[in-house]
């Protein structure tokens, strides 16, 4: 016992520490008090204390998205919360967030928390922190080093479950559809949505034939990569019946009809007009509603959320849209996704491109960018992409492969060079493309893009 009380105290002081040498300490901030803490007391998940009620959120894409919004949500509707907001989720991250909850004699400071939980992380985690409810989002190909094999990380995800845990699966994943299909779950889902079709248009499905009978898979209706509604003509396998679906969509007033699990309609505030974020927002409805949430709050509730801003946030500077989406370097299914919506925007548009993972160093494995549909950029409306970076000239490359013109692509090496590479004509949009580690370089860009278009204006 003393050796614990001293992990939670020294991991406090930690945290101090951090926060008054935050400039120097940037990289590991939220996840060393939990390295401190694991350190000293190896099987301190064990013994702190944890919230009354536990929600995980864990999946390919999403995560912490997800986390953010029901946090919000949950907030706003009068719950104390506590959370691992900034996405540090692997086992020291969890780690800190449970220090962070924790008073200086072991006492739950909040009632809820909300943990964004690593799928390879999650065995480790719920041996010791079992969640009162599970939200996945879905299970695709991840980053090559990491998590590439969706089914691999099914099983530890499958494995590591309590048999207690209620779980809030997505209907139109038939990957992550399948956990623990022995007990009731909650499923979510989008109906047919315009654009879709029967079959996959992306290079990588990660679901092709009958889980049951190996028999190829027929999609009724397919969003993105694998993820819609398929079944097996040989032995009925098919995509389980969602509780709660957006049944339509209306992108002019930005409100969305979801069907609940009583046969009742809803209409909600879209928060955004991606796919990604629309199934996003689908998972909070229906996680919400779960808890208890009151359907009437929730659509008050819903109308003042917003996409946490490291994940997406735009302005208008001089008639010029300059919107910043992270597009999750390393990972296929999410990069391709986010060249897709670019793609269908209306306004003409350039690209300002930054999907190295700094942190990989120039050792990782950029064999994915041929697992990612660049193909979608190749627009007529797109006229103009600038990539960013050591690799750029590897980005511009596979663009080339994907048969957009030579004339559209530059490749600078530094930041620096960037203004000169772009036109920014009036009226267009100018999309900031982005990974997990260059948040800091996506505040970079943006502030050239914007004082360049004040510049060329002043001059013009």
């Amino acid at each position: 016992m003393i050796r614990f009380y001293f992990a939670l105290w020294a991991a406090k002081a930690a945290k101090v520490l951090i926060r008054l040498f935050h400039k120097v300490i940037k990289k590991e901030g939220t996840n060393f008090p939990g390295i401190v803490a694991l350190k000293l007391c190896p099987n301190i998940l064990a013994r702190i204390v944890k919230p009354r009620t536990v929600i995980a959120v864990t999946g390919t894409n999403g995560k912490t998205t997800m986390t953010n919004m029901i946090s919000d949500c949950l907030e706003a509707a009068g719950y104390d919360v506590t959370s691992n907001r900034l996405g540090s989720n692997i086992i020291t991250g969890i780690t800190a967030a449970l220090v962070n909850n924790a008073t200086l004699f072991n006492k739950s400071k909040h009632d809820i928390g909300v943990l964004e939980v690593d799928e390879r992380s999650s065995i480790l985690v719920y041996e010791h922190v079992k969640p009162t409810y599970l939200v996945c989002t879905n299970l695709s190909r991840d980053s090559l080093s990491r998590n590439p094999h969706p089914h691999y990380i099914f099983d530890v995800v499958q494995k590591g479950l309590p048999k207690t845990t209620k779980l809030i699966l997505n209907a139109d994943d038939l990957i992550s559809a399948r956990l623990k299909t022995d007990q009731k779950n909650v499923y979510y889902g989008t109906g047919h949505m315009e654009g879709d079709s029967d079959e996959c248009r992306n290079i990588v499905n990660d679901i092709q034939v009958c889980p049951v009978c190996h028999t190829p898979l027929v999609y009724d209706y397919v969003h993105y990569n694998h993820i819609g509604r398929a079944h097996c003509p040989a032995c009925g396998f098919a995509s389980p019946e969602p509780d709660y679906e957006a049944v339509s969509f209306d992108y002019g007033t930005m409100r969305m009809q979801v069907r609940d699990k009583n046969g009742q309609i809803y209409s909600y505030h879209m928060i955004s007009n991606s796919i990604f974020n629309l199934y996003n927002e689908v998972t909070v409805i229906a996680f919400l509603r779960e808890f208890g949430i009151e359907p009437d709050k929730l659509v008050d509730i819903l109308e003042n959320v917003t996409i946490v801003s490291t994940r997406y946030r735009n302005s208008t500077v001089e008639g010029i849209d300059v919107i910043s989406n992270m597009a999750k370097g390393q990972i296929s299914t999410a990069c391709s996704v986010v060249f897709d919506y670019v793609s269908k925007q209306p306004k003409e548009k350039e690209i300002v491109m930054m999907l190295e993972d700094a942190h990989f160093g120039d050792s990782e494995n950029l064999t994915y960018i041929y697992d990612t549909d660049f193909e979608f950029l190749n627009d007529e409306k797109i006229y103009n992409i600038v990539a960013v970076g050591k690799r750029a000239q590897d980005f511009v490359f596979r663009m080339l492969v994907a048969g957009i013109p030579k004339e559209r692509l530059h490749a600078v090496a530094q930041m620096k060079d960037l203004a000169p590479e772009l036109v920014l004509k009036d009226g267009e949009a100018v999309y900031i493309l982005y990974d997990n580690y260059s948040v800091d370089l996506e505040n970079e860009a943006r502030n050239i893009i914007e004082n360049t278009i004040r510049e060329r204006k002043n001059h013009a």
